[in-house]
């Protein structure tokens, strides 16, 4: 079996594969990130993990339905606006016979990179301005205002309804914490 990683690490396969690997189906996994350098392998017992530096919303140079599973765990809100993320949306779903992909649910009243209640729907001028004088979350305090911009900026947690609307062959699963919905996880198999 092969599995295309859109966005993820090297590491998070070093840590994971043994569970995985053990009945011995997983033959390659490639992972794509952007701030990965391509060329680095690892391998685990029979499986091969190779790395790519490659924009997981432009991966052309893969074949249709090249991979037997994409997966992609909290990568989707970091890929940009709505455009890139429906052009996300195509790529995970074309390269792949199957997906899984994981992604925090925007209506969460706690957002999950900042910790901050309810902070998407605050204003950006707000956010970046409480992000250039606190610590949030796993981010330091950013003195560059510009910067603290992007780092707000760059984050789009999506809805329910987004996602039923990007990825309408795939099966919703919701993560539930004290009522609310915290994660999506959606699974799809795609039409070759």
């Amino acid at each position: 079996m092969s599995i295309a990683d859109l966005g993820g690490t090297l590491s998070f396969w070093e840590m994971n594969l043994e569970h995985l690997a053990e009945e011995g189906r997983i033959g390659k996994i490639d992972v794509f990130n952007l701030e990965s350098s391509s060329g680095r392998v690892l391998r685990i017992g029979d499986v091969e993990i190779r790395e790519f530096n490659a924009d997981v919303t432009d991966l052309l140079e893969i074949g249709k339905t090249e991979y037997d599973i994409a997966f992609s765990n909290s990568v989707i809100e970091h890929v940009g606006n709505l455009h890139s993320q429906s052009l996300f949306a195509k790529e995970i779903r074309r390269i792949s016979r199957r997906y899984i992909m994981q992604t925090p649910n925007r209506r969460f009243p706690i957002e999950p990179h900042f910790y901050v209640p309810f902070f998407p729907y605050i204003p950006l001028g707000i956010r970046s301005w409480l992000h250039q004088r606190f610590k949030l979350g796993w981010l330091m305090a950013e003195s560059d205002p510009l910067q603290a911009r992007i780092d707000c900026d760059q984050i789009r947690l999506l809805t329910r309804r987004e996602l039923e609307l990007l990825f309408d062959d795939a099966q919703i699963h919701v993560e539930w914490i004290c009522g609310f919905a915290k994660s999506y996880i959606l699974v799809g198999e795609t039409t070759a």
